[in-house]
C-alpha cells in the first residue's frame, strides 16, 4: 500500500514512513496531472473539495481530520486495515529505504558519543543521513503506544 499525502498532513506522512509505508508528499497545488501520475496510490486529504476532484478522476482517496494525528491513524487502521508497527526502515524525511551500514565506513557522519555507544546504523543514500536506535527511539515508541491505544 502506497500513499500520496496532502501537504497539510506532514505529521501523518512521517508516521506512515515510521510504519514502513511508502509515501509521497504533495506540497504543491494539487493538479489533475499530479493525481493521474499517482493513480496507483491512496490519496490522503483533508478537503472535501479535493475529494470531489479525486472522485471525478477515479483516484482512491480518504478524507481525514486536519489536526488530530491520533484520529488520522485510527481512521487508517479501521478503513484500510493499516498495520501500525514501527519498522523504521524508511527515511522519515524523503521516504527512501534505509541501508544497513558499518559504522567504520561512516565515522565522519556519526557524532563521537554515538559512535562509541552504538553499533547498528542505517544510512539514507538520498538525504545522506545516518540513523541509529538512540534514546529518541524510546520516546518514539512511547508516543507510538499512545497514538494506537
Amino acid at each position: 500500500m502506497q500513499f500520496l499525502v496532502e501537504g497539510s498532513l506532514k505529521g501523518l506522512n512521517k508516521w506512515l514512513r515510521f510504519f514502513g509505508y511508502k509515501t509521497k508528499m504533495c506540497e504543491k497545488k494539487i493538479t489533475h496531472e499530479i493525481l493521474l501520475e499517482n493513480r496507483d496510490k491512496i490519496f490522503l486529504i483533508t478537503s472535501l473539495q479535493t475529494a470531489k476532484i479525486c472522485e471525478k478522476i477515479g483516484i482512491t482517496y480518504l478524507v481525514l481530520p486536519r489536526e488530530n494525528l491520533k484520529a488520522q491513524i485510527q481512521i487508517l487502521i479501521n478503513k484500510l486495515n493499516l498495520r501500525p508497527e514501527l519498522k523504521l526502515d524508511i527515511c522519515s524525511i524523503c521516504g527512501t529505504e534505509l541501508i544497513p551500514i558499518r559504522k567504520e565506513d561512516f565515522k565522519d557522519l556519526i557524532p563521537p558519543k554515538v559512535y562509541k555507544f552504538y553499533n547498528e546504523f542505517n544510512y539514507c543514500p538520498n538525504c545522506k543521513k545516518v540513523y541509529w536506535e538512540g534514546d529518541h527511539i524510546k520516546r518514539l515508541k512511547k508516543k507510538f503506544k499512545n497514538i494506537i491505544s
